[in-house]
């Protein structure tokens, strides 16, 4: 029990600490998109 509780933290930690990482790479590419929209 004790190490699928600590799978689960693993995860969860994960998740946190990537999730704001995608969201930047995300916004990132709206803005390039946006750009190649604009010069059109």
């Amino acid at each position: 029990m004790k190490i699928i509780s600590v799978f689960i933290l693993l995860i969860y930690w994960s998740i946190m600490i990537s999730a704001p990482v995608m969201g930047k790479n995300s916004i990132k590419n709206h803005n390039k998109d946006r750009k190649i929209v604009s010069n059109f």
